[in-house]
């Protein structure tokens, strides 16, 4: 079994959900080896698929992974990665639009699946089985995909989702119940971002607006800023150092035709960028040509997907894709020749196509159903290589709305991506007895995670900012088996094997 299995995001979120990871950066760290792409499997929903991210998570805990995605029809369906077989299906009073997060919410050891409907509720259902643990009933249509994490560090783990009703909620995971609730100005279909932008050890939440609004909001629900765009936010933000000076960003998209970055703790705007009409997409966060620093791709209605620099917003390159671009995309390695690719789709045509992201050229391309949504990577089947999961609204000739797409061979053990190294010099990541020792050579975001063979989170050691100089974490293994440390840090990603 290869131990890179599901780690699926730069920041390393604990399981995978909207985009991989709690701050949205929309990257895959296992490669594929998708050059030619064909049809693994497919399966038949009773209308239009989600507009957002599926998820690839063990769900029930058998070692497996399935793919949830939810649907026009109503339903939430939980899907074996294998053959894409219905392990389960929920049905909720409307529409499922929003991507659903898949997570440990009560500390149990068994995952629940979280996501929000049209019928005014956000549901948490058993992993296992797709029971309802409990639901909370909005003020109106839910949109928003949720976002499950400790936001103020206390142990508990909390759910943090928008609504049409206006407000940002945040309720226990445990049960449901509100903890608080933040009023926004206009509906709230933009999905939050998750991340301590001070190094306090606490969550705050970054989210946009209808009211045209991006809010950085504490975890006790207060605000912390917000920012005036020109028009309705409905793009999610992306959180990241993009400078690689240790203090983290926040990207998004404006109704009012330009992608802003802010300063992720003041809220003070570092550049923008105009693009040619709305700015609807979400942005992906990622070192494209392995510099250290990383670059931002969105896709605008302007029907050009945009990669630009992550230090001032000047533009690398862009590719026009003919058509509107309204909803994320998700950067893998796709033919595993160890650069980033990006997987691209547009709101009025059937073809999923696939963009290299260091000078953004065509790889290859697919027609699928009309239009293709939120295509997202990811091991579907446990074979050590990222598969690709995409759905469509109409369904292809057959009648099928939900895809996964592999290589022709059937790779296997593809490893994983990034910089095994780190990008700063002096930075040092070892095992030291049964403990992990970490230098720095100056401040900055770290995330550092365990996983087991299986590639599910065991413990997360540290995610928010670190001062210089070294730092020893000791990991609590209980059962025997192979472990894997991952550190992310300035744009890099270094692992280590630990043997307990």
């Amino acid at each position: 079994m290869n131990i890179y299995f599901l780690l699926l995001c730069q920041a390393l979120g604990d399981w995978p959900s909207w985009g991989g990871d709690l701050t949205n950066q929309s990257v895959q760290l296992m490669k594929g080896a998708i050059t030619s792409p064909v049809i693994k499997w497919r399966f038949a929903t009773g209308d239009w698929t989600e507009s957002q991210f599926s998820a690839i998570a063990d769900c029930d805990g058998d070692g497996w992974p399935e793919v949830i995605i939810g649907s026009d029809d109503n339903k939430l369906y939980c899907l074996r990665g294998t053959d894409g077989s219905l392990k389960w299906s929920f049905t909720t009073g409307y529409c499922v639009e929003a991507s659903a997060a898949v997570e440990d919410c009560d500390g149990d050891g068994a995952a629940e699946v979280v996501f929000g409907s049209w019928d005014s509720k956000i549901y948490c259902l058993r992993g296992s089985n797709g029971g309802l643990k409990w639901s909370f009933s909005t003020g109106n249509i839910t949109t928003s995909s949720p976002a499950v994490a400790d936001l103020d560090g206390d142990g508990k783990k909390e759910v943090v989702a928008g609504s049409d009703d206006g407000r940002v909620y945040c309720l226990r995971g445990s049960n449901g119940s509100m903890v608080w609730a933040f009023s926004t100005g206009g509906w709230v279909w933009s999905s939050p971002a998750l991340a301590d932008c001070d190094g306090d050890g606490r969550l705050e939440v970054f989210i946009g607006s209808f009211d045209g609004k991006v809010y950085c909001i504490a975890s006790d629900g207060s605000q912390r800023w917000a920012y005036q765009t020109g028009d309705k936010v409905r793009s999610s933000p992306a959180v990241g150092d993009l400078d690689g000076d240790g203090d983290l960003e926040v990207v998004i998209g404006s109704d009012d035709n330009k992608v802003y970055c802010f300063d992720a703790r003041t809220g003070s705007p570092v550049w923008t960028l105009t693009a040619g009409d709305d700015v609807r997409s979400s942005p992906a966060l990622f070192d494209v040509d392995g510099d250290g620093v990383k670059e931002v791709i969105i896709g605008s209605w302007d029907g050009k997907l945009y990669c630009l620099r992550g230090s001032d917003g000047s533009q690398l390159w862009a590719y026009n894709a003919g058509q509107r671009i309204r909803t994320p995309g998700a950067v893998f390695d796709a033919d595993g020749d160890g650069d980033y690719d990006f997987l691209l789709s547009s709101s009025a045509d059937s073809i999923l196509r696939c963009i290299r992201a260091k000078d953004g050229t065509l790889l290859w391309q697919i027609k699928l159903g009309y239009p293709v949504h939120s295509p997202f990577a990811g091991d579907v089947d446990r074979d050590g290589c990222a598969e690709v999961v995409a759905g469509t609204w109409d369904p292809d000739p057959q009648g099928y709305r939900v895809f996964v797409l592999d290589d022709p061979g059937g790779a296997t053990d593809c490893g994983a991506s990034g910089s095994e190294e780190g990008s700063t010099k002096g930075f040092r990541f070892t095992l030291a007895g049964r403990e992990l020792y970490l230098w720095l050579p100056r401040a900055g975001h770290v995330s550092l995670a365990l996983y087991d063979a299986q590639g599910r989170l065991v413990q997360r050691l540290y995610n928010g900012t670190i001062a210089q100089g070294g730092h020893t974490f000791s990991p609590h293994l209980e059962a025997r088996g192979v472990y894997l440390a991952v550190i992310s840090y300035q744009g890099g990603m270094r692992s280590l094997k630990m043997v307990h």
